[in-house]
C-alpha cells in the first residue's frame, strides 16, 4: 500500500537519515509494523507513526517512552529476553543511536521481503569509537540477507582504530 506524501511536523530530535528515508520504509512495510529497537522515548517511531504506518517500539525501559496513536511501546531486554517476532511480521526495522549486531539474523528473519532495515550508529564523539564497527564490517555483516540501497561510513577515533561511524538503508533480499 503506498502512503500519500503526508510529512508530519519535522522535529530536530528526529535522526535526519531517518527523515530521509522514511517514506521509502512506510511504502515498503505493506501495512506491517514497523519496529523501533531501543526505542527511547519514541521520537523515531513516532515520526514513522505519523506518517500512517503501525510502529512498535522496544527497549529495555519504556518510562520515558511518549506513546500516541499508531505507535506502541513494549518493555524488552534485548540481552535477555528471546525475539518474539515471527518470520515475515515486521514491515521495517529502525535502529538509531544503538547497534546489536548479534540480532542482525533476528532482523532478517522477522523483516518482510522488500523491507527495510535502518542503520545510525552512535556518533563518533569521546570513546564512542570503541563500540563502533570496523570499516566495511557491517556492510560485509548485512551482505548475505539485505541489499544496501544507501550506506555511508565515517571515519572516526584515534589514527589507526579503523572504527567507522554508519549509516545505512538496507532492504530485506527476495
Amino acid at each position: 500500500m503506498h502512503r500519500s506524501h503526508i510529512q508530519p511536523a519535522a522535529s530536530s530530535d528526529v535522526s535526519a537519515w531517518l527523515r530521509r528515508h522514511a517514506e521509502k520504509i512506510v511504502n515498503a512495510a505493506q501495512s506491517r509494523p514497523v519496529l523501533e529497537v531501543a526505542c527511547g522515548t519514541g521520537r523515531n517511531g513516532r515520526f514513522l507513526a505519523q506518517l500512517g504506518c503501525e510502529v512498535i517500539g522496544i527497549d529495555i525501559d519504556i518510562s520515558k517512552t511518549v506513546t500516541k496513536e499508531h505507535f506502541q511501546a513494549r518493555r524488552m531486554d534485548l540481552d535477555a529476553e528471546p525475539w518474539p517476532f515471527r518470520k515475515g511480521e515486521l514491515g521495517g526495522i529502525i535502529q538509531v543511536h544503538f547497534l546489536r549486531r548479534s540480532l542482525f539474523a533476528w532482523f532478517a528473519h522477522s523483516l518482510v521481503p522488500g523491507g527495510f532495515l535502518l542503520i545510525e550508529t552512535v556518533p563518533g564523539c569521546g570513546g564512542n569509537y570503541l563500540e563502533l564497527p570496523r570499516a566495511g564490517e557491517l556492510s560485509a555483516q548485512l551482505a548475505a540477507d539485505f541489499h544496501l540501497e544507501a550506506y555511508r561510513e565515517g571515519k572516526v577515533g584515534p589514527p589507526g582504530t579503523n572504527a567507522v561511524t554508519v549509516r545505512a538503508l538496507a532492504r530485506r533480499k527476495q
